[in-house]
């Protein structure tokens, strides 16, 4: 495991983001990679997975929130958010966080509509 940490630290994967990509399993990585990172049609992420349309959705939203559970942590009472602050290295570790919050506040959005 370490290993893989140094591998993908190198790519800029910070501490956090590494361990949202492994509280997954394969194909919930696999559906998260290819929808929110790789950006992959949904019907490329059916292909992958083998799965029909509303199988995929479920296994993509899972795998967001799983992977948003782990990388935001609980809930800090007056303190500052999981991303304040952070000073991530190379291009993926940024577009990981991006896709992090994106979702976050999109799901904050949701929540008070």
């Amino acid at each position: 495991m370490a290993a893989r940490r140094g591998a993908l630290r190198g790519l800029g994967v910070d501490e956090p983001a590494f361990d949202g990509l492994a509280a997954l399993d394969f194909d919930a990585r696999v559906a998260f990679v290819a929808s929110s990172i790789e950006r992959f049609a949904p019907l490329d992420i059916e292909t992958i997975l083998g799965t029909g349309p509303a199988a995929t959705h479920r296994a993509i939203e899972r795998a967001r929130r799983r992977y948003l559970s782990v990388v935001a942590g609980p809930p800090e009472r007056d303190g500052p958010s999981p991303s304040a602050g952070a000073d991530l290295e190379g291009e993926l570790g940024r577009r990981v966080r991006m896709v992090a919050e994106r979702a976050l506040s999109g799901a904050r959005s949701a929540e008070f509509a």
